[in-house]
C-alpha cells in the first residue's frame, strides 16, 4: 500500500487510538493527504522565547517541557474539532531526550493526532574526519520502545 494512502486512511477514521505518526516523505505528499483535514502545525523551536533563552541544557529541558506542555493543553480537540499536528524540529525531543510522553499525556486520543515530520537526506553526505554523523539518529529515536505508533513513508 502506498504510504499517502495509508495516512489518507488513518485520517478517516472517526476516531484515533492515540496515534503518533513519523512521516519520512516530502511535504508536498504530506500537504496532499492533509487537505481535507483541521491541521495545525508546531515547530518545536518555536517554543522558545528568543528574548529569554536557557542558559543551559537542564533548563532548556524544564522550560521545553513546560512550554509544549501548555501548547498541547491548549489545544483542545473534539469530535466536532478533530485536530492534525504536525511537528516539525523533532530533533529538538531527541536533543533533550523529551521523548513524546507530552504528547500522548496531553494531546493525542479520540480526535488528537500528532505527525512528527522527519526530513532525511537524499544521498550520502562526506563529512570530515572530525564530524561523527549518524544519519538514522533521530529514526532509530523516533521509532524506540514508546514512541512512534507508526510509520510512514510517500514512497510505498
Amino acid at each position: 500500500m502506498n504510504g499517502v494512502t495509508e495516512l489518507r486512511n488513518l485520517l478517516r477514521q472517526k476516531t484515533w487510538d492515540k496515534d503518533v505518526v513519523l512521516w519520512l516523505g516530502s511535504d508536498a505528499a504530506l500537504k496532499d493527504a492533509l487537505s481535507l483535514c483541521n491541521t495545525q502545525e508546531l515547530d518545536i523551536l518555536d517554543l522558545f522565547d528568543p528574548d529569554n533563552l536557557p542558559a543551559n541544557d537542564e533548563d532548556a529541558r524544564a522550560r521545553l517541557t513546560t512550554s509544549l506542555r501548555q501548547h498541547l493543553q491548549g489545544l483542545q480537540p473534539a469530535a466536532r474539532s478533530k485536530i492534525v499536528l504536525v511537528v516539525r524540529s523533532g530533533g529538538l525531543l531527541a536533543r533533550y531526550n523529551l521523548g513524546l510522553k507530552s504528547f500522548y499525556d496531553w494531546f493525542c486520543g479520540d480526535f488528537g493526532m500528532v505527525i512528527i515530520t522527519l526530513v532525511r537526506a537524499a544521498e550520502k553526505m562526506t563529512w570530515p574526519s572530525a564530524v561523527v554523523f549518524d544519519d538514522d539518529r533521530l529514526y532509530d529515536y523516533f521509532t524506540g520502545i514508546g514512541m512512534c505508533s507508526r510509520v510512514i513513508t510517500d514512497k510505498g
